[in-house]
């Protein structure tokens, strides 16, 4: 693979494009069943595994994490998830196996995975069936409340997913929900804003709140997420102390990771990265499957750790910044030190992060240091 640095880590992620219903804000690209033959699936999945194959083989060794999303999982049965996990952990079980499923598919067999999986994480969103309905899920309150039960006592570490600032839907709404659901022991929380993507159905019917509507929302749910303890280590991520996602870790690192499945995409290399995607659509997966490759360019590269990097509580590692671009971060730290108000950032000799305040002006925090490479 062009650009895969085999004497680094690595981690992987599959694609599955399958849904049992697209979600009205959803703009990820997936098929619900009712427009899929059965043999589509099984011919993905034996793709799947070929793919992971001759990446074994390249790679040599265990992958770090693995990941596998959707669209939903859940849909290829347990039987076909077993396939692809033990053909992914043939080299070894790594760190962390997550897997997502929506909450109607989560069932008691999800156990029978325990000895290649480590992680759960489900998209609760809302535990109100007017929100769910308003958000076009197919999974309804009883639901979700029968695959919290299970994942509170299953083997596994779990996340839960919450949408907030839902038109109709009021803050104490939100608060409600982040009560509920935490009183079944989660290990990680997801809590972000709903995103109007063009072309849903969702943007056709709905207007966002507006950008101070949902600054309240967030910073409310942020204050009660932390009541609760859990920690605020990325701007729409919580974790019990411990229990951080390993795999999205490599991703706001720009650690290497490969994707596989339609419009999966994978990153690769340290100073210089690669990076790649996928056949765009499940038909040109099925028919040849592909990566094209983008060289990225210094400034790029450095774009790319930025965008990610500062996403974290954690933020910028000087000393990682140096090694990997020859250059030092302080260098560019006076676009925001000169220009943004000091409760915005925490800078010292080792790190330089954005506060929660500083959050809320992530963007142009960002284009700020852009602009001073």
């Amino acid at each position: 693979m062009k650009g895969l640095d085999t004497s680094r880590p690595l981690s992987l992620y599959i694609h599955v494009p399958f849904c049992t219903r697209k979600c009205d804000y959803c703009a990820f690209y997936s098929l619900p069943l009712s427009s899929v033959d059965n043999a589509w699936i099984d011919r993905y999945t034996s793709i799947i595994l070929s793919e992971l194959d001759a990446l074994n083989r390249d790679y040599g060794r265990c992958y770090r994490s693995i990941f596998i999303g959707g669209g939903n999982p859940g849909v290829l049965g347990i039987e076909r998830l077993r396939a692809i996990l033990a053909k992914a952990e043939e080299n070894g079980k790594p760190q962390e196996v997550t897997i997502e499923i929506n909450p109607e598919n989560i069932t008691e067999d999800l156990s029978s995975l325990s000895s290649l999986l480590t992680r759960v994480s489900v998209g609760i969103q809302s535990m109100s069936d007017e929100v769910l309905s308003r958000l076009g899920r197919n999974a309804r309150r009883e639901d979700n409340l029968n695959a919290l039960r299970i994942l509170s006592q299953s083997p596994y570490i779990w996340n839960a997913d919450i949408i907030t600032a839902v038109p109709g839907e009021s803050v104490e709404r939100t608060l409600q929900d982040i009560d509920e659901i935490s009183s079944f022991s989660p290990d990680h929380i997801s809590f972000y804003c709903l995103t109007f993507e063009e072309n849903t159905p969702l943007i056709a019917r709905e207007k966002p709140l507006g950008e101070d509507k949902e600054s309240e929302f967030l910073l409310r749910g942020w204050e009660k997420l932390r009541s609760l303890g859990y920690e605020h280590y990325e701007i729409s991520n919580f974790a019990r102390p411990g229990r951080r996602c390993i795999h999205n870790s490599v991703y706001w690192n720009l650690g290497q990771y490969v994707g596989f499945g339609p419009g999966a995409e994978s990153s690769v290399g340290y100073e210089s990265v690669v990076s790649m995607r996928d056949s765009e659509t499940l038909e040109e997966f099925l028919q040849n499957p592909q990566m094209t490759c983008t060289p990225l360019t210094r400034e790029e590269t450095i774009e790319e750790y930025l965008l990610t990097a500062l996403r974290t509580s954690d933020g910028i590692d000087k000393a990682e910044y140096s090694a990997r671009f020859s250059s030092s971060f302080d260098e560019i730290a006076h676009c925001v030190t000169e220009r943004y108000e000091s409760d915005m950032y925490i800078n010292d000799s080792e790190h330089f992060a954005l506060t929660e305040k500083g959050f809320m002006m992530l963007d142009r925090i960002i284009l700020s240091l852009a602009m001073g490479l």
